[in-house]
């Protein structure tokens, strides 16, 4: 049966469409990862950096400060760690009165126990920001603004969020100047190559959800991301950290003293006691060795959002390895 002309162009100019829609789902929405790819340099010893992070509310926090303490140097080869401030997490479970009061204790502890008393370490507001304009007033608040006075544009202090948003975001609305000048790497939210970054509101972004927009919608802020889910491929087996790191060091005894804790992620979330999720450690290891990391630009899930550079790949085991023979060395 013959089929008239009409009739043949338009049953090519279907096969063409279906055959077109299956391209593009295939190789444009597919697998595609979707963000431009942003370098990153790695810091040198004309860099300060403070960790702020609500460490009574996680083992892994103690893991990333650890880490920080066991590679400064006090800024002679490498960044200078300026300090430590504590954050609050106030809704987490089994969570202290006053939670940055905890955390700060914890903070000191570590300091002693790693042979770094020195090692400034400054309490943060125990309660979350009421509203956008009025910041909490706190010695780490201050601290932050304190050390930005001594950044620049070219040269910035980096600040570490491994909790809740509440300290940078009061120095931020305490002195607004300070923006060009600090570099905030945040632990939050959960990354899909397609859709970018996705609310997750463990750790810290459920803490205090008013100071995580603000930083996510100050004009002129450089923000830098480690999604949870990408953060936590990095683990450490509990055998291993029995074996590579000194039984007779009075950290490794407070380590294996503290795994399990308060924290549900200690458990490794999936059933596991025997491992532990180290994404605050993946934060900080991301910035020290950028080769470790991919990095892609993003805009922010919120209105308003700037665009933000998140981490969507991380070498677990190289970054392990680094945490272990700087730890072990400072140990040593």
């Amino acid at each position: 049966m013959k089929r008239s002309l009409p009739t043949i162009v338009a049953v090519a100019v279907a096969v063409f469409t279906v055959l077109g829609v299956i391209y593009f789902f295939r190789n444009i929405i597919g697998d595609r990862d979707y963000g431009n790819v942003v370098s990153a340099d790695a810091p040198n010893a004309t860099t300060e950096y403070i960790i702020d992070a609500g460490t009574g509310n996680g083992v892994d926090d103690v893991f990333a400060i650890v880490g920080a303490l066991a590679r400064d140097d006090r800024g002679k080869t490498g960044p200078r760690l300026a300090g430590i401030t504590a954050s609050q997490y106030h809704d987490a479970p089994l969570a202290a009165a006053r939670s940055a009061d905890a955390a700060q204790a914890i903070n000191e502890e570590l300091a002693r126990l790693t042979l770094r008393p020195d090692m400034r370490t400054l309490v943060g507001s125990n309660r979350p920001l009421s509203a956008k304009n009025k910041p909490l007033k706190s010695r780490a608040a201050a601290f932050i603004v304190e050390r930005a006075s001594r950044a620049s544009s070219r040269n910035k202090l980096h600040i570490f969020v491994l909790g809740s948003c509440t300290n940078v975001a009061s120095a931020i609305l305490l002195d607004p100047e300070i923006i060009p000048v600090i570099h905030v790497h945040y632990l939050g939210f959960d990354y899909h190559g397609a859709t970018g970054l996705v609310e997750n509101t463990a750790g810290g972004s459920g803490s205090d959800p008013i100071a995580l927009e603000l930083l996510l919608t100050a004009p002129r802020l450089e923000l830098t991301v480690m999604p949870r889910t990408v953060g936590d491929g990095l683990r450490v087996d509990r055998a291993e950290l029995a074996t590579k790191l000194p039984r007779e060091a009075r950290f490794t005894q407070y380590l294996m003293s503290s795994w399990g804790g308060d924290d549900r992620r200690a458990t490794g979330q999936d059933g596991d006691p025997s491992s532990q999720l180290l994404p605050g450690v993946a934060l900080v290891s991301a910035w020290f060795d950028p080769q470790l990391a991919m990095l892609k630009e993003y805009r922010a899930p919120v209105e308003d959002g700037n665009d933000v550079k998140v981490c969507t790949d991380i070498t677990e085991v190289a970054m392990l390895d680094n945490w272990f023979e700087e730890v072990v060395e400072a140990l040593e």
